[in-house]
């Protein structure tokens, strides 16, 4: 065992506190770390494991996260490059390594959720691992050890085994397997995705994989565009049919690291990269990340990495549009064909005289989203009977989106008298709210056919009040159904 001392530059616990705003960005830490070595590591296939290790015996504590052991079978490190890493954390220069993501202060992120800091670690198979010791009150006088034979925390094989060891109260019940799961999915997704290494997590049973954050919508453009002498970028989109809040572009960077939102960054605070209708990620590895992780250096790579991705703006706009436009079509068909069915049998009934006697559950429409084809157990008296078909059965829906002359930009809907087909107003607020979910927009259809309806009963002096009807059924819409 060899004590070392530890050489941290000033300020150096001020930036951690930065670099870890979080107890899951402090795990980040390690994972990103075994992502680095695997990234220089000659290996077929790469491996990354969490598990979060929980006390037993009838203690108090039994049953409380004890450690999270983080695992690689990446390049490994020396007991040489233990000693060397302790002897330069947060100095000038390691605070400039840091920048580019390299291991630095992380190390100390530890302190953030655990007592102690084991790391064991060999670059050569069949060398038995050394490994770096840090503990929590070590950190006020500058302490630290490298065993050479550690008793507890020794393997034979290429890569690195990190044990958070006593993880601290306060912290133990928000990092679950879920949680860390889901998290880890989103951080690492742009590596899982293209199969970089494969991520797995366990709290005591099986280990599952770690599934990368998978985007909505369709894919439209997966591309790689040069910087020039600054390298290239990579960029993943997909459009989806409607706007969604949190539909979002991630940065990343060198290693597959999630740096931030496109959008965090000032130049692209900006359409097509704030529509809402855009999702995936943009990967740059020349970037370089600030001190505390969270953006990028304006550099001239970062300048470069502007240009280019300005210089493609119109295309992306274009395929939002058109894309967009595409599928909502293609689903405003299955919906439509929906309300049909749903005209067809509230006529059917009607006209029976069936409605009051139909189940509370029916008026609420759960039947209406119904998949064609899905078997339907009419009320006995409603049943067909043999013979010819009810007329009203053969009802078809005249109903298409429109985006609406001038004069019709506040309505609802309209009737063209020429072809007899109810137009719907597709930039009305309502209809971008209730097109979102299948049954909502097949009971918005459902009342313009019946506005529609009632105007050709009662005339063209009602048209105002019907489209106003409209409204304030779409507007207590979660309330009535």
């Amino acid at each position: 065992m060899s004590r070392v001392t530890l050489q941290t530059g000033p300020g150096v616990f001020e930036v951690l506190a930065n670099v870890c705003r979080s107890h899951r960005e402090a795990v980040k830490q390690f994972v990103e770390n075994s992502a680095d070595a695997i990234q220089q590591a000659t290996t077929d296939e790469r491996r990354i494991s969490v598990h979060l290790q929980y006390a037993s015996g009838g203690d108090e504590k039994a049953g409380s996260l004890k450690n999270i052991v983080v695992s690689d079978n990446g390049i490994g490190m020396s007991k040489e490059k233990m000693k060397y890493i302790l002897g330069h954390i947060g100095n000038s220069e390691k605070v400039q390594m840091a920048l580019k993501g390299e291991k630095g202060i992380g190390i100390l992120a530890f302190s953030v959720v655990a007592e102690d800091l084991h790391i064991a670690s060999t670059d050569t198979d069949g060398t038995p691992s050394s490994c770096l010791v840090l503990k929590r009150p070590w950190l006020k006088v500058g302490r630290a050890e490298v065993i050479e034979r550690c008793p507890r925390h020794t393997h034979p094989r290429r890569g690195t085994i990190v044990y958070l060891e006593d993880i601290l109260p306060e912290v133990a019940d928000k990092l679950t397997k879920e949680r860390l799961k889901e998290y880890l999915g989103r951080e690492f997704a742009n590596d899982l995705m293209q199969g970089f290494y494969a991520m797995s997590i366990s709290d005591g049973s099986e280990f599952e994989p770690v599934p990368p954050k998978r985007y909505r919508g369709i894919k439209a453009m997966s591309t790689a565009i040069s910087l020039g002498k600054f390298g290239s970028a990579t960029i993943d989109l997909h459009v989806l049919p409607w706007d969604m809040v949190d539909a979002t572009v991630s940065l990343y960077g060198r290693g597959g690291m999630r740096v931030c939102l496109l959008t965090d960054l000032e130049d692209f605070r900006a359409l097509p990269w704030t529509d809402k209708r855009l999702e995936g990620y943009v990967r740059c590895d020349n970037l370089k990340r600030t001190t505390d992780k969270t953006a990028v250096v304006l550099d001239q790579v970062y300048q470069a990495f502007v240009t280019e991705l300005y210089r493609i703006e119109p295309e992306i706009r274009e395929m939002i549009d058109r894309i967009s436009a595409s599928s909502l079509e293609r689903r405003f068909e299955v919906v439509l064909g929906k309300t049909g069915r749903l005209v067809d049998r509230f006529l059917r009934y009607r006209e029976r005289g069936l409605l009051a006697d139909l189940p509370y559950r029916s008026r609420r429409l759960k039947r209406a989203a119904a998949p064609a084809g899905d078997k339907e157990e009419s009320p006995p008296s409603a049943r067909r009977p043999a013979g010819p078909r009810d007329p009203a059965e053969a009802h078809g829906l005249n109903i298409r989106l429109y985006s609406p002359p001038e004069e019709k930009a506040q309505s609802r809907s309209w009737l063209d008298r020429d072809t007899g087909c109810i137009c719907v107003n597709r930039e009305h607020s309502e209809f971008l709210l209730s097109q979102r979910e299948d049954a909502r927009c097949i009971r918005y259809l459902f009342t313009i056919w019946v506005k529609e309806s009632l105007l050709e009963e009662y005339g063209s002096d009602a048209e105002r009040l019907a489209d106003e009807m409209v409204g304030r059924l779409s507007e207590a819409e979660p309330l009535l159904w």
